[in-house]
């Protein structure tokens, strides 16, 4: 380590010393105490290295991480970095997201329109592009505080995934807004910019546009002055830092192989070996006839063509089809970036301690086949009791009733009026049983697990119905109004997935709370502990009708 920066650690932790801020176990004070009078200044004022021992040095890690953390967020705030984000999606989208509204329009039709005239397109696309690179280096330069205040908010967290941002009639907020405190959204902006590579110019302005108008939707409630954050925005770690990036691609690569070998029913000992397989067929109809399980190349839930056509149009519609060379290639993709997407949800939800939110059936399915993938790398003498990844569907997905439509304006009101927490206790148990399960109940049989939530959710109903008598109104509207029926799906697993967001437990092994890189180097041993501290994965599905 450098002087300087070993001598700033000292120096902190000295300060905290002093402060009463970090004490040492009464069994370990003589020792440590031992260890910081050997310590020693040079003529030159920094602290001379070899006076520094591993019990010092260790300590130091643990106090600048916590300490530098702090130090982050105190310089700018979480309301600060989204008031600042929200400037830059204002001056670029905010007139057109006024003419949307006042015509009644939605994201995709008004995108639709304004492509549809060569002279917009014409002046609009370089500053499009500017736009791109400007947000990619507001990122690059507020990404770390951003992630550290959601990371550390302690604050119940519905994490976003499964899409490159919620589309739709209705704001995902509108489901999550009473059972989460805060809703975490990705910057799709950062997810879209690679793509000025590929689209032409007028898909590109259009996809835009589109998550532009999309984003705006959602501004109110980033911005509302409030204790807890009803909504932040986020950007993507995955197009940001290397090693997150490479760390993601293992693990996508891997399920990638294992979904390979299930759905060719072939035993490929590594990619290479599938990608000389699969990159041997020239046709839809070639492929479509070695396949084994069909439900492996699952494309859209709500396609419904035979096979061969359905890997034809999803050649035709898939991003960079024109640099696709063949259909082998266009399969592959489609397995390793579906793969990329689901352990990138899984991930991101566990560094933020909270609970990814998908509504695309489609990503749900990829989701839970990633789950029951990375389940196999699990200790296999619990093999035999593990119910993994399954989908709690039955009664449960399609008879509930729930708070599921929640308007913004009413969701404001009832954040300000103080009415979030009496509304909580009133519904009392449901969402927050699917949140809190505990991998050990999944030793228990599936059915068992599955009664458990049910009876939970009956009583989350009857608790509804209570809510109701209550004839409150928020934003001139009665509560009543706010419940959707039919629709929670819960994907639990205990996986082989490590946690980069498990601190204690990394620092329990290495003897020094790690830095980001320093987890990528230690992949291996985190995957090797893991069966000593909770691990599981949790994943909801929310699809509701009125």
């Amino acid at each position: 380590m450098d002087r300087k920066e070993l001598h700033r650690r000292l120096e902190i932790l000295r300060e905290k010393l002093q402060k009463g801020e970090f004490k040492i176990s009464s069994h370990l004070a003589h020792g440590f105490e031992s260890s910081l009078k050997k310590i020693r200044i040079a003529d030159d004022g920094l602290v001379v290295p070899e006076t520094v021992d591993g019990r010092i040095r260790s300590t130091l890690h643990a106090v600048t991480y916590f300490s530098d953390r702090q130090d982050v967020k105190q310089r700018i705030s979480l309301s600060e970095i989204q008031q600042a984000y929200f400037k830059g999606i204002d001056q670029i989208f905010g007139e057109s997201y006024e003419l949307m509204v006042d015509a009644n329009s939605d994201p995709v039709t008004f995108a639709s329109w304004y492509i549809s005239e060569e002279e917009r397109v014409a002046k609009t696309i370089d500053n499009l592009e500017d736009f791109l690179n400007h947000n990619v280096q507001f990122w690059k330069n507020i990404s770390e505080p951003t992630w550290i205040h959601l990371e550390d908010a302690t604050t119940s967290k519905a994490v976003f995934a499964g899409e490159i941002f919620p589309a739709g009639d209705t704001r995902v907020t509108n489901s999550t807004g009473i059972y989460f405190d805060t809703t975490i959204l990705p910057d799709p902006f950062l997810r879209l910019s690679p793509l000025k590579l590929i689209w032409d110019k007028k898909k590109l302005i259009r996809e835009i546009l589109k998550a532009g108008l999309y984003v705006m939707s959602y501004k109110e409630l980033a911005l509302v002055e409030l204790p807890r954050p009803i909504v932040a925005i986020l950007p993507d770690r995955h197009l940001l830092e290397e090693p997150y990036k490479e760390f993601i691609d293992h693990y996508a690569y891997r399920d990638t192989l294992s979904h390979a070998n299930k759905t060719f029913g072939d035993n490929f000992q590594n990619i290479d070996e599938f990608k000389d397989f699969i990159y041997q067929f020239s046709d839809a109809n070639s492929i479509a006839s070695a396949v084994r399980d069909p439900t492996g190349l699952l494309f859209d839930t709500d396609w419904d063509e035979d096979l061969p056509r359905q890997i034809e149009r999803y050649m035709n519609n898939s991003i960079g089809s024109n640099l696709i060379e063949n259909v082998g290639e266009a399969i592959f993709i489609h397995f390793y970036s579906r793969f990329s997407q689901a352990n990138d949800a899984y991930q991101r939800s566990k560094e933020l301690r909270g609970t990814p939110i998908i509504k695309a059936e489609t990503s749900w399915y990829w989701f839970n086949r990633m789950l029951q993938y990375n389940s196999r790398w699990h200790d296999k003498s619990q093999n035999e009791k593990l119910h993994v990844a399954k989908a709690l569907e039955t009664n449960l997905s399609n008879k509930v009733s729930w708070i599921a439509n929640v308007p913004a304006d009413a969701l404001v009101e009832i954040r300000k009026v103080g009415a979030l927490d009496e509304i909580r206790d009133i519904l009392g148990k449901g969402i927050s049983d699917l949140i809190e399960i505990e991998p050990n109940d999944f030793f228990q049989t599936s059915e068992t697990v599955i009664n458990n939530l049910q009876f939970a959710f009956q009583e989350h109903e009857k608790r509804i119905k209570d809510l109701k008598t209550k004839k409150w109104k928020f934003a001139g509207k009665d509560i009543g109004s706010f419940l959707g029926v039919g629709g929670i799906e819960v994907a639990t697993a205990i996986t082989g997935l490590p946690l980069y967001g498990a601190l204690a437990v990394a620092a329990g092994m290495s003897g020094y709370v790690p830095t980001f890189k320093d987890l990528k180097e230690k992949l291996d041993s985190i995957r090797s502990e893991q069966t000593e501290y909770k691990n599981s994965g949790i994943g909801i599905l929310l699809k509701h009708k009125e």
